[in-house]
């Protein structure tokens, strides 16, 4: 396994476990093992996102699974008006309404990556869950193609991964996560703003150029060998 290898499979471990973040909590967090498993792909790559993963153990476990799940339905599903929105539109688009240009402009991203509705990408294209989910199957693709010595469509992926975090994830995060700690009645959920904010600060300002670095270098190595 190359280390491009090794660094996007980190990446889409903890693409995948985040957007498990923002399902309504049930059983699955430990049947999973979801914050484990968040905590371990962290460790090594971004430990202050990691610490945040294993305070969410600790706070889950204080604070019991019916308290998160009322929680979570207050913030991201209603049906009362929404604490923390989840959908890129309500913050990129200037206006409180869903299905702006904004989410426009992310479904024109996952038609690139040759990704589809019927693929599990429930609820509104523009949902964080939705565009985490996307981040992690695009990463998996990208592997795949590489694997397969299937350069244009590696580097089709890789532009679309570099979009949706530049234009999208990158551009929200930030007002999406303190609206969360504004409304938060528990630990755990803060502690999910933090965990998710500083994963994707670091995948903007890091681990993508680290990994379009890498993946240019193997196309490289790809050609001359040819």
């Amino acid at each position: 396994m190359t280390d491009f290898d090794l660094r996007e499979r980190v990446r889409s471990s903890t693409y995948y476990h985040l957007a498990r973040l923002f399902e309504p909590p049930g059983a699955f967090l430990a049947d999973e093992r979801v914050l484990e498993a968040l905590h371990v792909a962290l460790e090594a790559v971004n430990p202050t996102a990691a610490e945040h993963a294993a305070a969410l153990r600790l706070a889950l476990a204080d604070e019991g699974l019916e308290r998160v799940r009322r929680d979570h339905m207050k913030l991201f599903v209603g049906p009362e008006q929404l604490l923390a929105p989840p959908y890129g539109s309500i913050y990129l688009d200037g206006q409180r309404e869903l299905m702006g240009p904004s989410t426009k402009a992310v479904e024109r991203l996952y038609a690139q990556a040759g990704l589809r509705q019927a693929e599990g990408l429930k609820d509104a294209p523009d949902h964080v869950r939705v565009e985490l989910d996307v981040m992690h199957l695009c990463i998996e693709r990208t592997i795949d193609a590489v694997d397969a010595s299937e350069w244009e469509r590696a580097e089709a992926l890789v532009r679309v991964q570099a979009a949706l975090l530049q234009n999208h994830l990158s551009r929200w995060v930030t007002p999406f996560a303190t609206l969360i700690r504004a409304g938060a009645a528990t630990e755990y959920h803060r502690r999910v703003a933090d965990l998710l904010e500083t994963v994707i600060k670091q995948e903007f300002l890091e681990d993508a150029a680290a990994m379009i670095d890498e993946f240019n270098a193997l196309k490289a190595e790809a050609g001359r060998v040819g």
